[in-house]
């Protein structure tokens, strides 16, 4: 759907990513289709491509901090860092940081969980990208952003491999670069404003994968 405004449209990348990202219904409860990037990152091809695209998006955008969202975020941070030549910066889970630290909370469907940062891991001024495996309703990276404009970094943008398009994401404009026969690469602008977020109304497509799993679960339901 957006993969022509990237002038990714047709790539072939693209399909070999989703095709080698395994979905797995039911896990870690009943109901979930989880989208299990290990596949992706077994396949020396798919997962140099995934880093590839984001590196030929963010070579010449002035990007000095990649910052990782804990955990999957630190699987294809690092590596996007190192081709662009930023630093990464790990975003963790609480108390997992030596030092002093800054930390911003975020709504979970049952609670809530939160982000850390180490203090002056990011100076002034300094253009940041937020990447992470997956995007659902974006309160993760919400949340990163608010650690990164709270160390008046700019947030360029934040950009994940998956997108789920059944959930309303709220925290950026998005941007996907997939066509409509995956979902890999979505990226969001940043429109953070200190008085609230700016609400998506635009969504990613998903993978054949997890389409078919969906399906497939329908498919049982109705059976039963």
């Amino acid at each position: 759907m957006f993969a022509a405004e990237n002038g990714l449209k047709g790539d072939p990348r693209l399909q070999g990513i989703s095709e080698a990202i395994r979905v797995v219904p039911h896990f870690p409860k009943p109901g979930i289709m989880f989208q299990d990037i290990t596949t992706l990152l077994l396949d020396h091809k798919a997962f140099k491509d995934t880093v590839d695209i984001f590196v030929d998006r963010y070579r010449d955008m002035d990007i000095s901090v990649v910052a990782g969202v804990e955990a999957r975020g630190f699987m294809f941070g690092p590596a996007i860092a190192l081709a662009i030549g930023a630093k990464f910066v790990p975003l963790r889970k609480p108390r997992k940081l030596p030092g002093e630290v800054i930390s911003e909370a975020y709504e979970l469907e049952y609670g809530t969980d939160c982000l850390e940062m180490h203090v002056g891991a990011v100076e002034p001024g300094e253009r940041a990208i937020v990447i992470d495996d997956l995007v659902a309703t974006g309160g993760t990276l919400s949340a990163a952003i608010r650690l990164l404009e709270r160390s008046e970094a700019e947030v360029v943008e934040c950009a994940c491999v998956i997108g789920l398009r059944e959930v309303k994401v709220m925290a950026c404009l998005l941007h996907c670069i997939s066509d409509s026969a995956g979902s890999m690469a979505s990226h969001f602008t940043s429109s953070w404003s200190r008085a609230r977020l700016r609400i998506a109304v635009e969504y990613s497509s998903l993978s054949n994968g997890y389409a078919q799993a969906q399906a497939d679960l329908a498919a049982k339901k109705d059976d039963g």
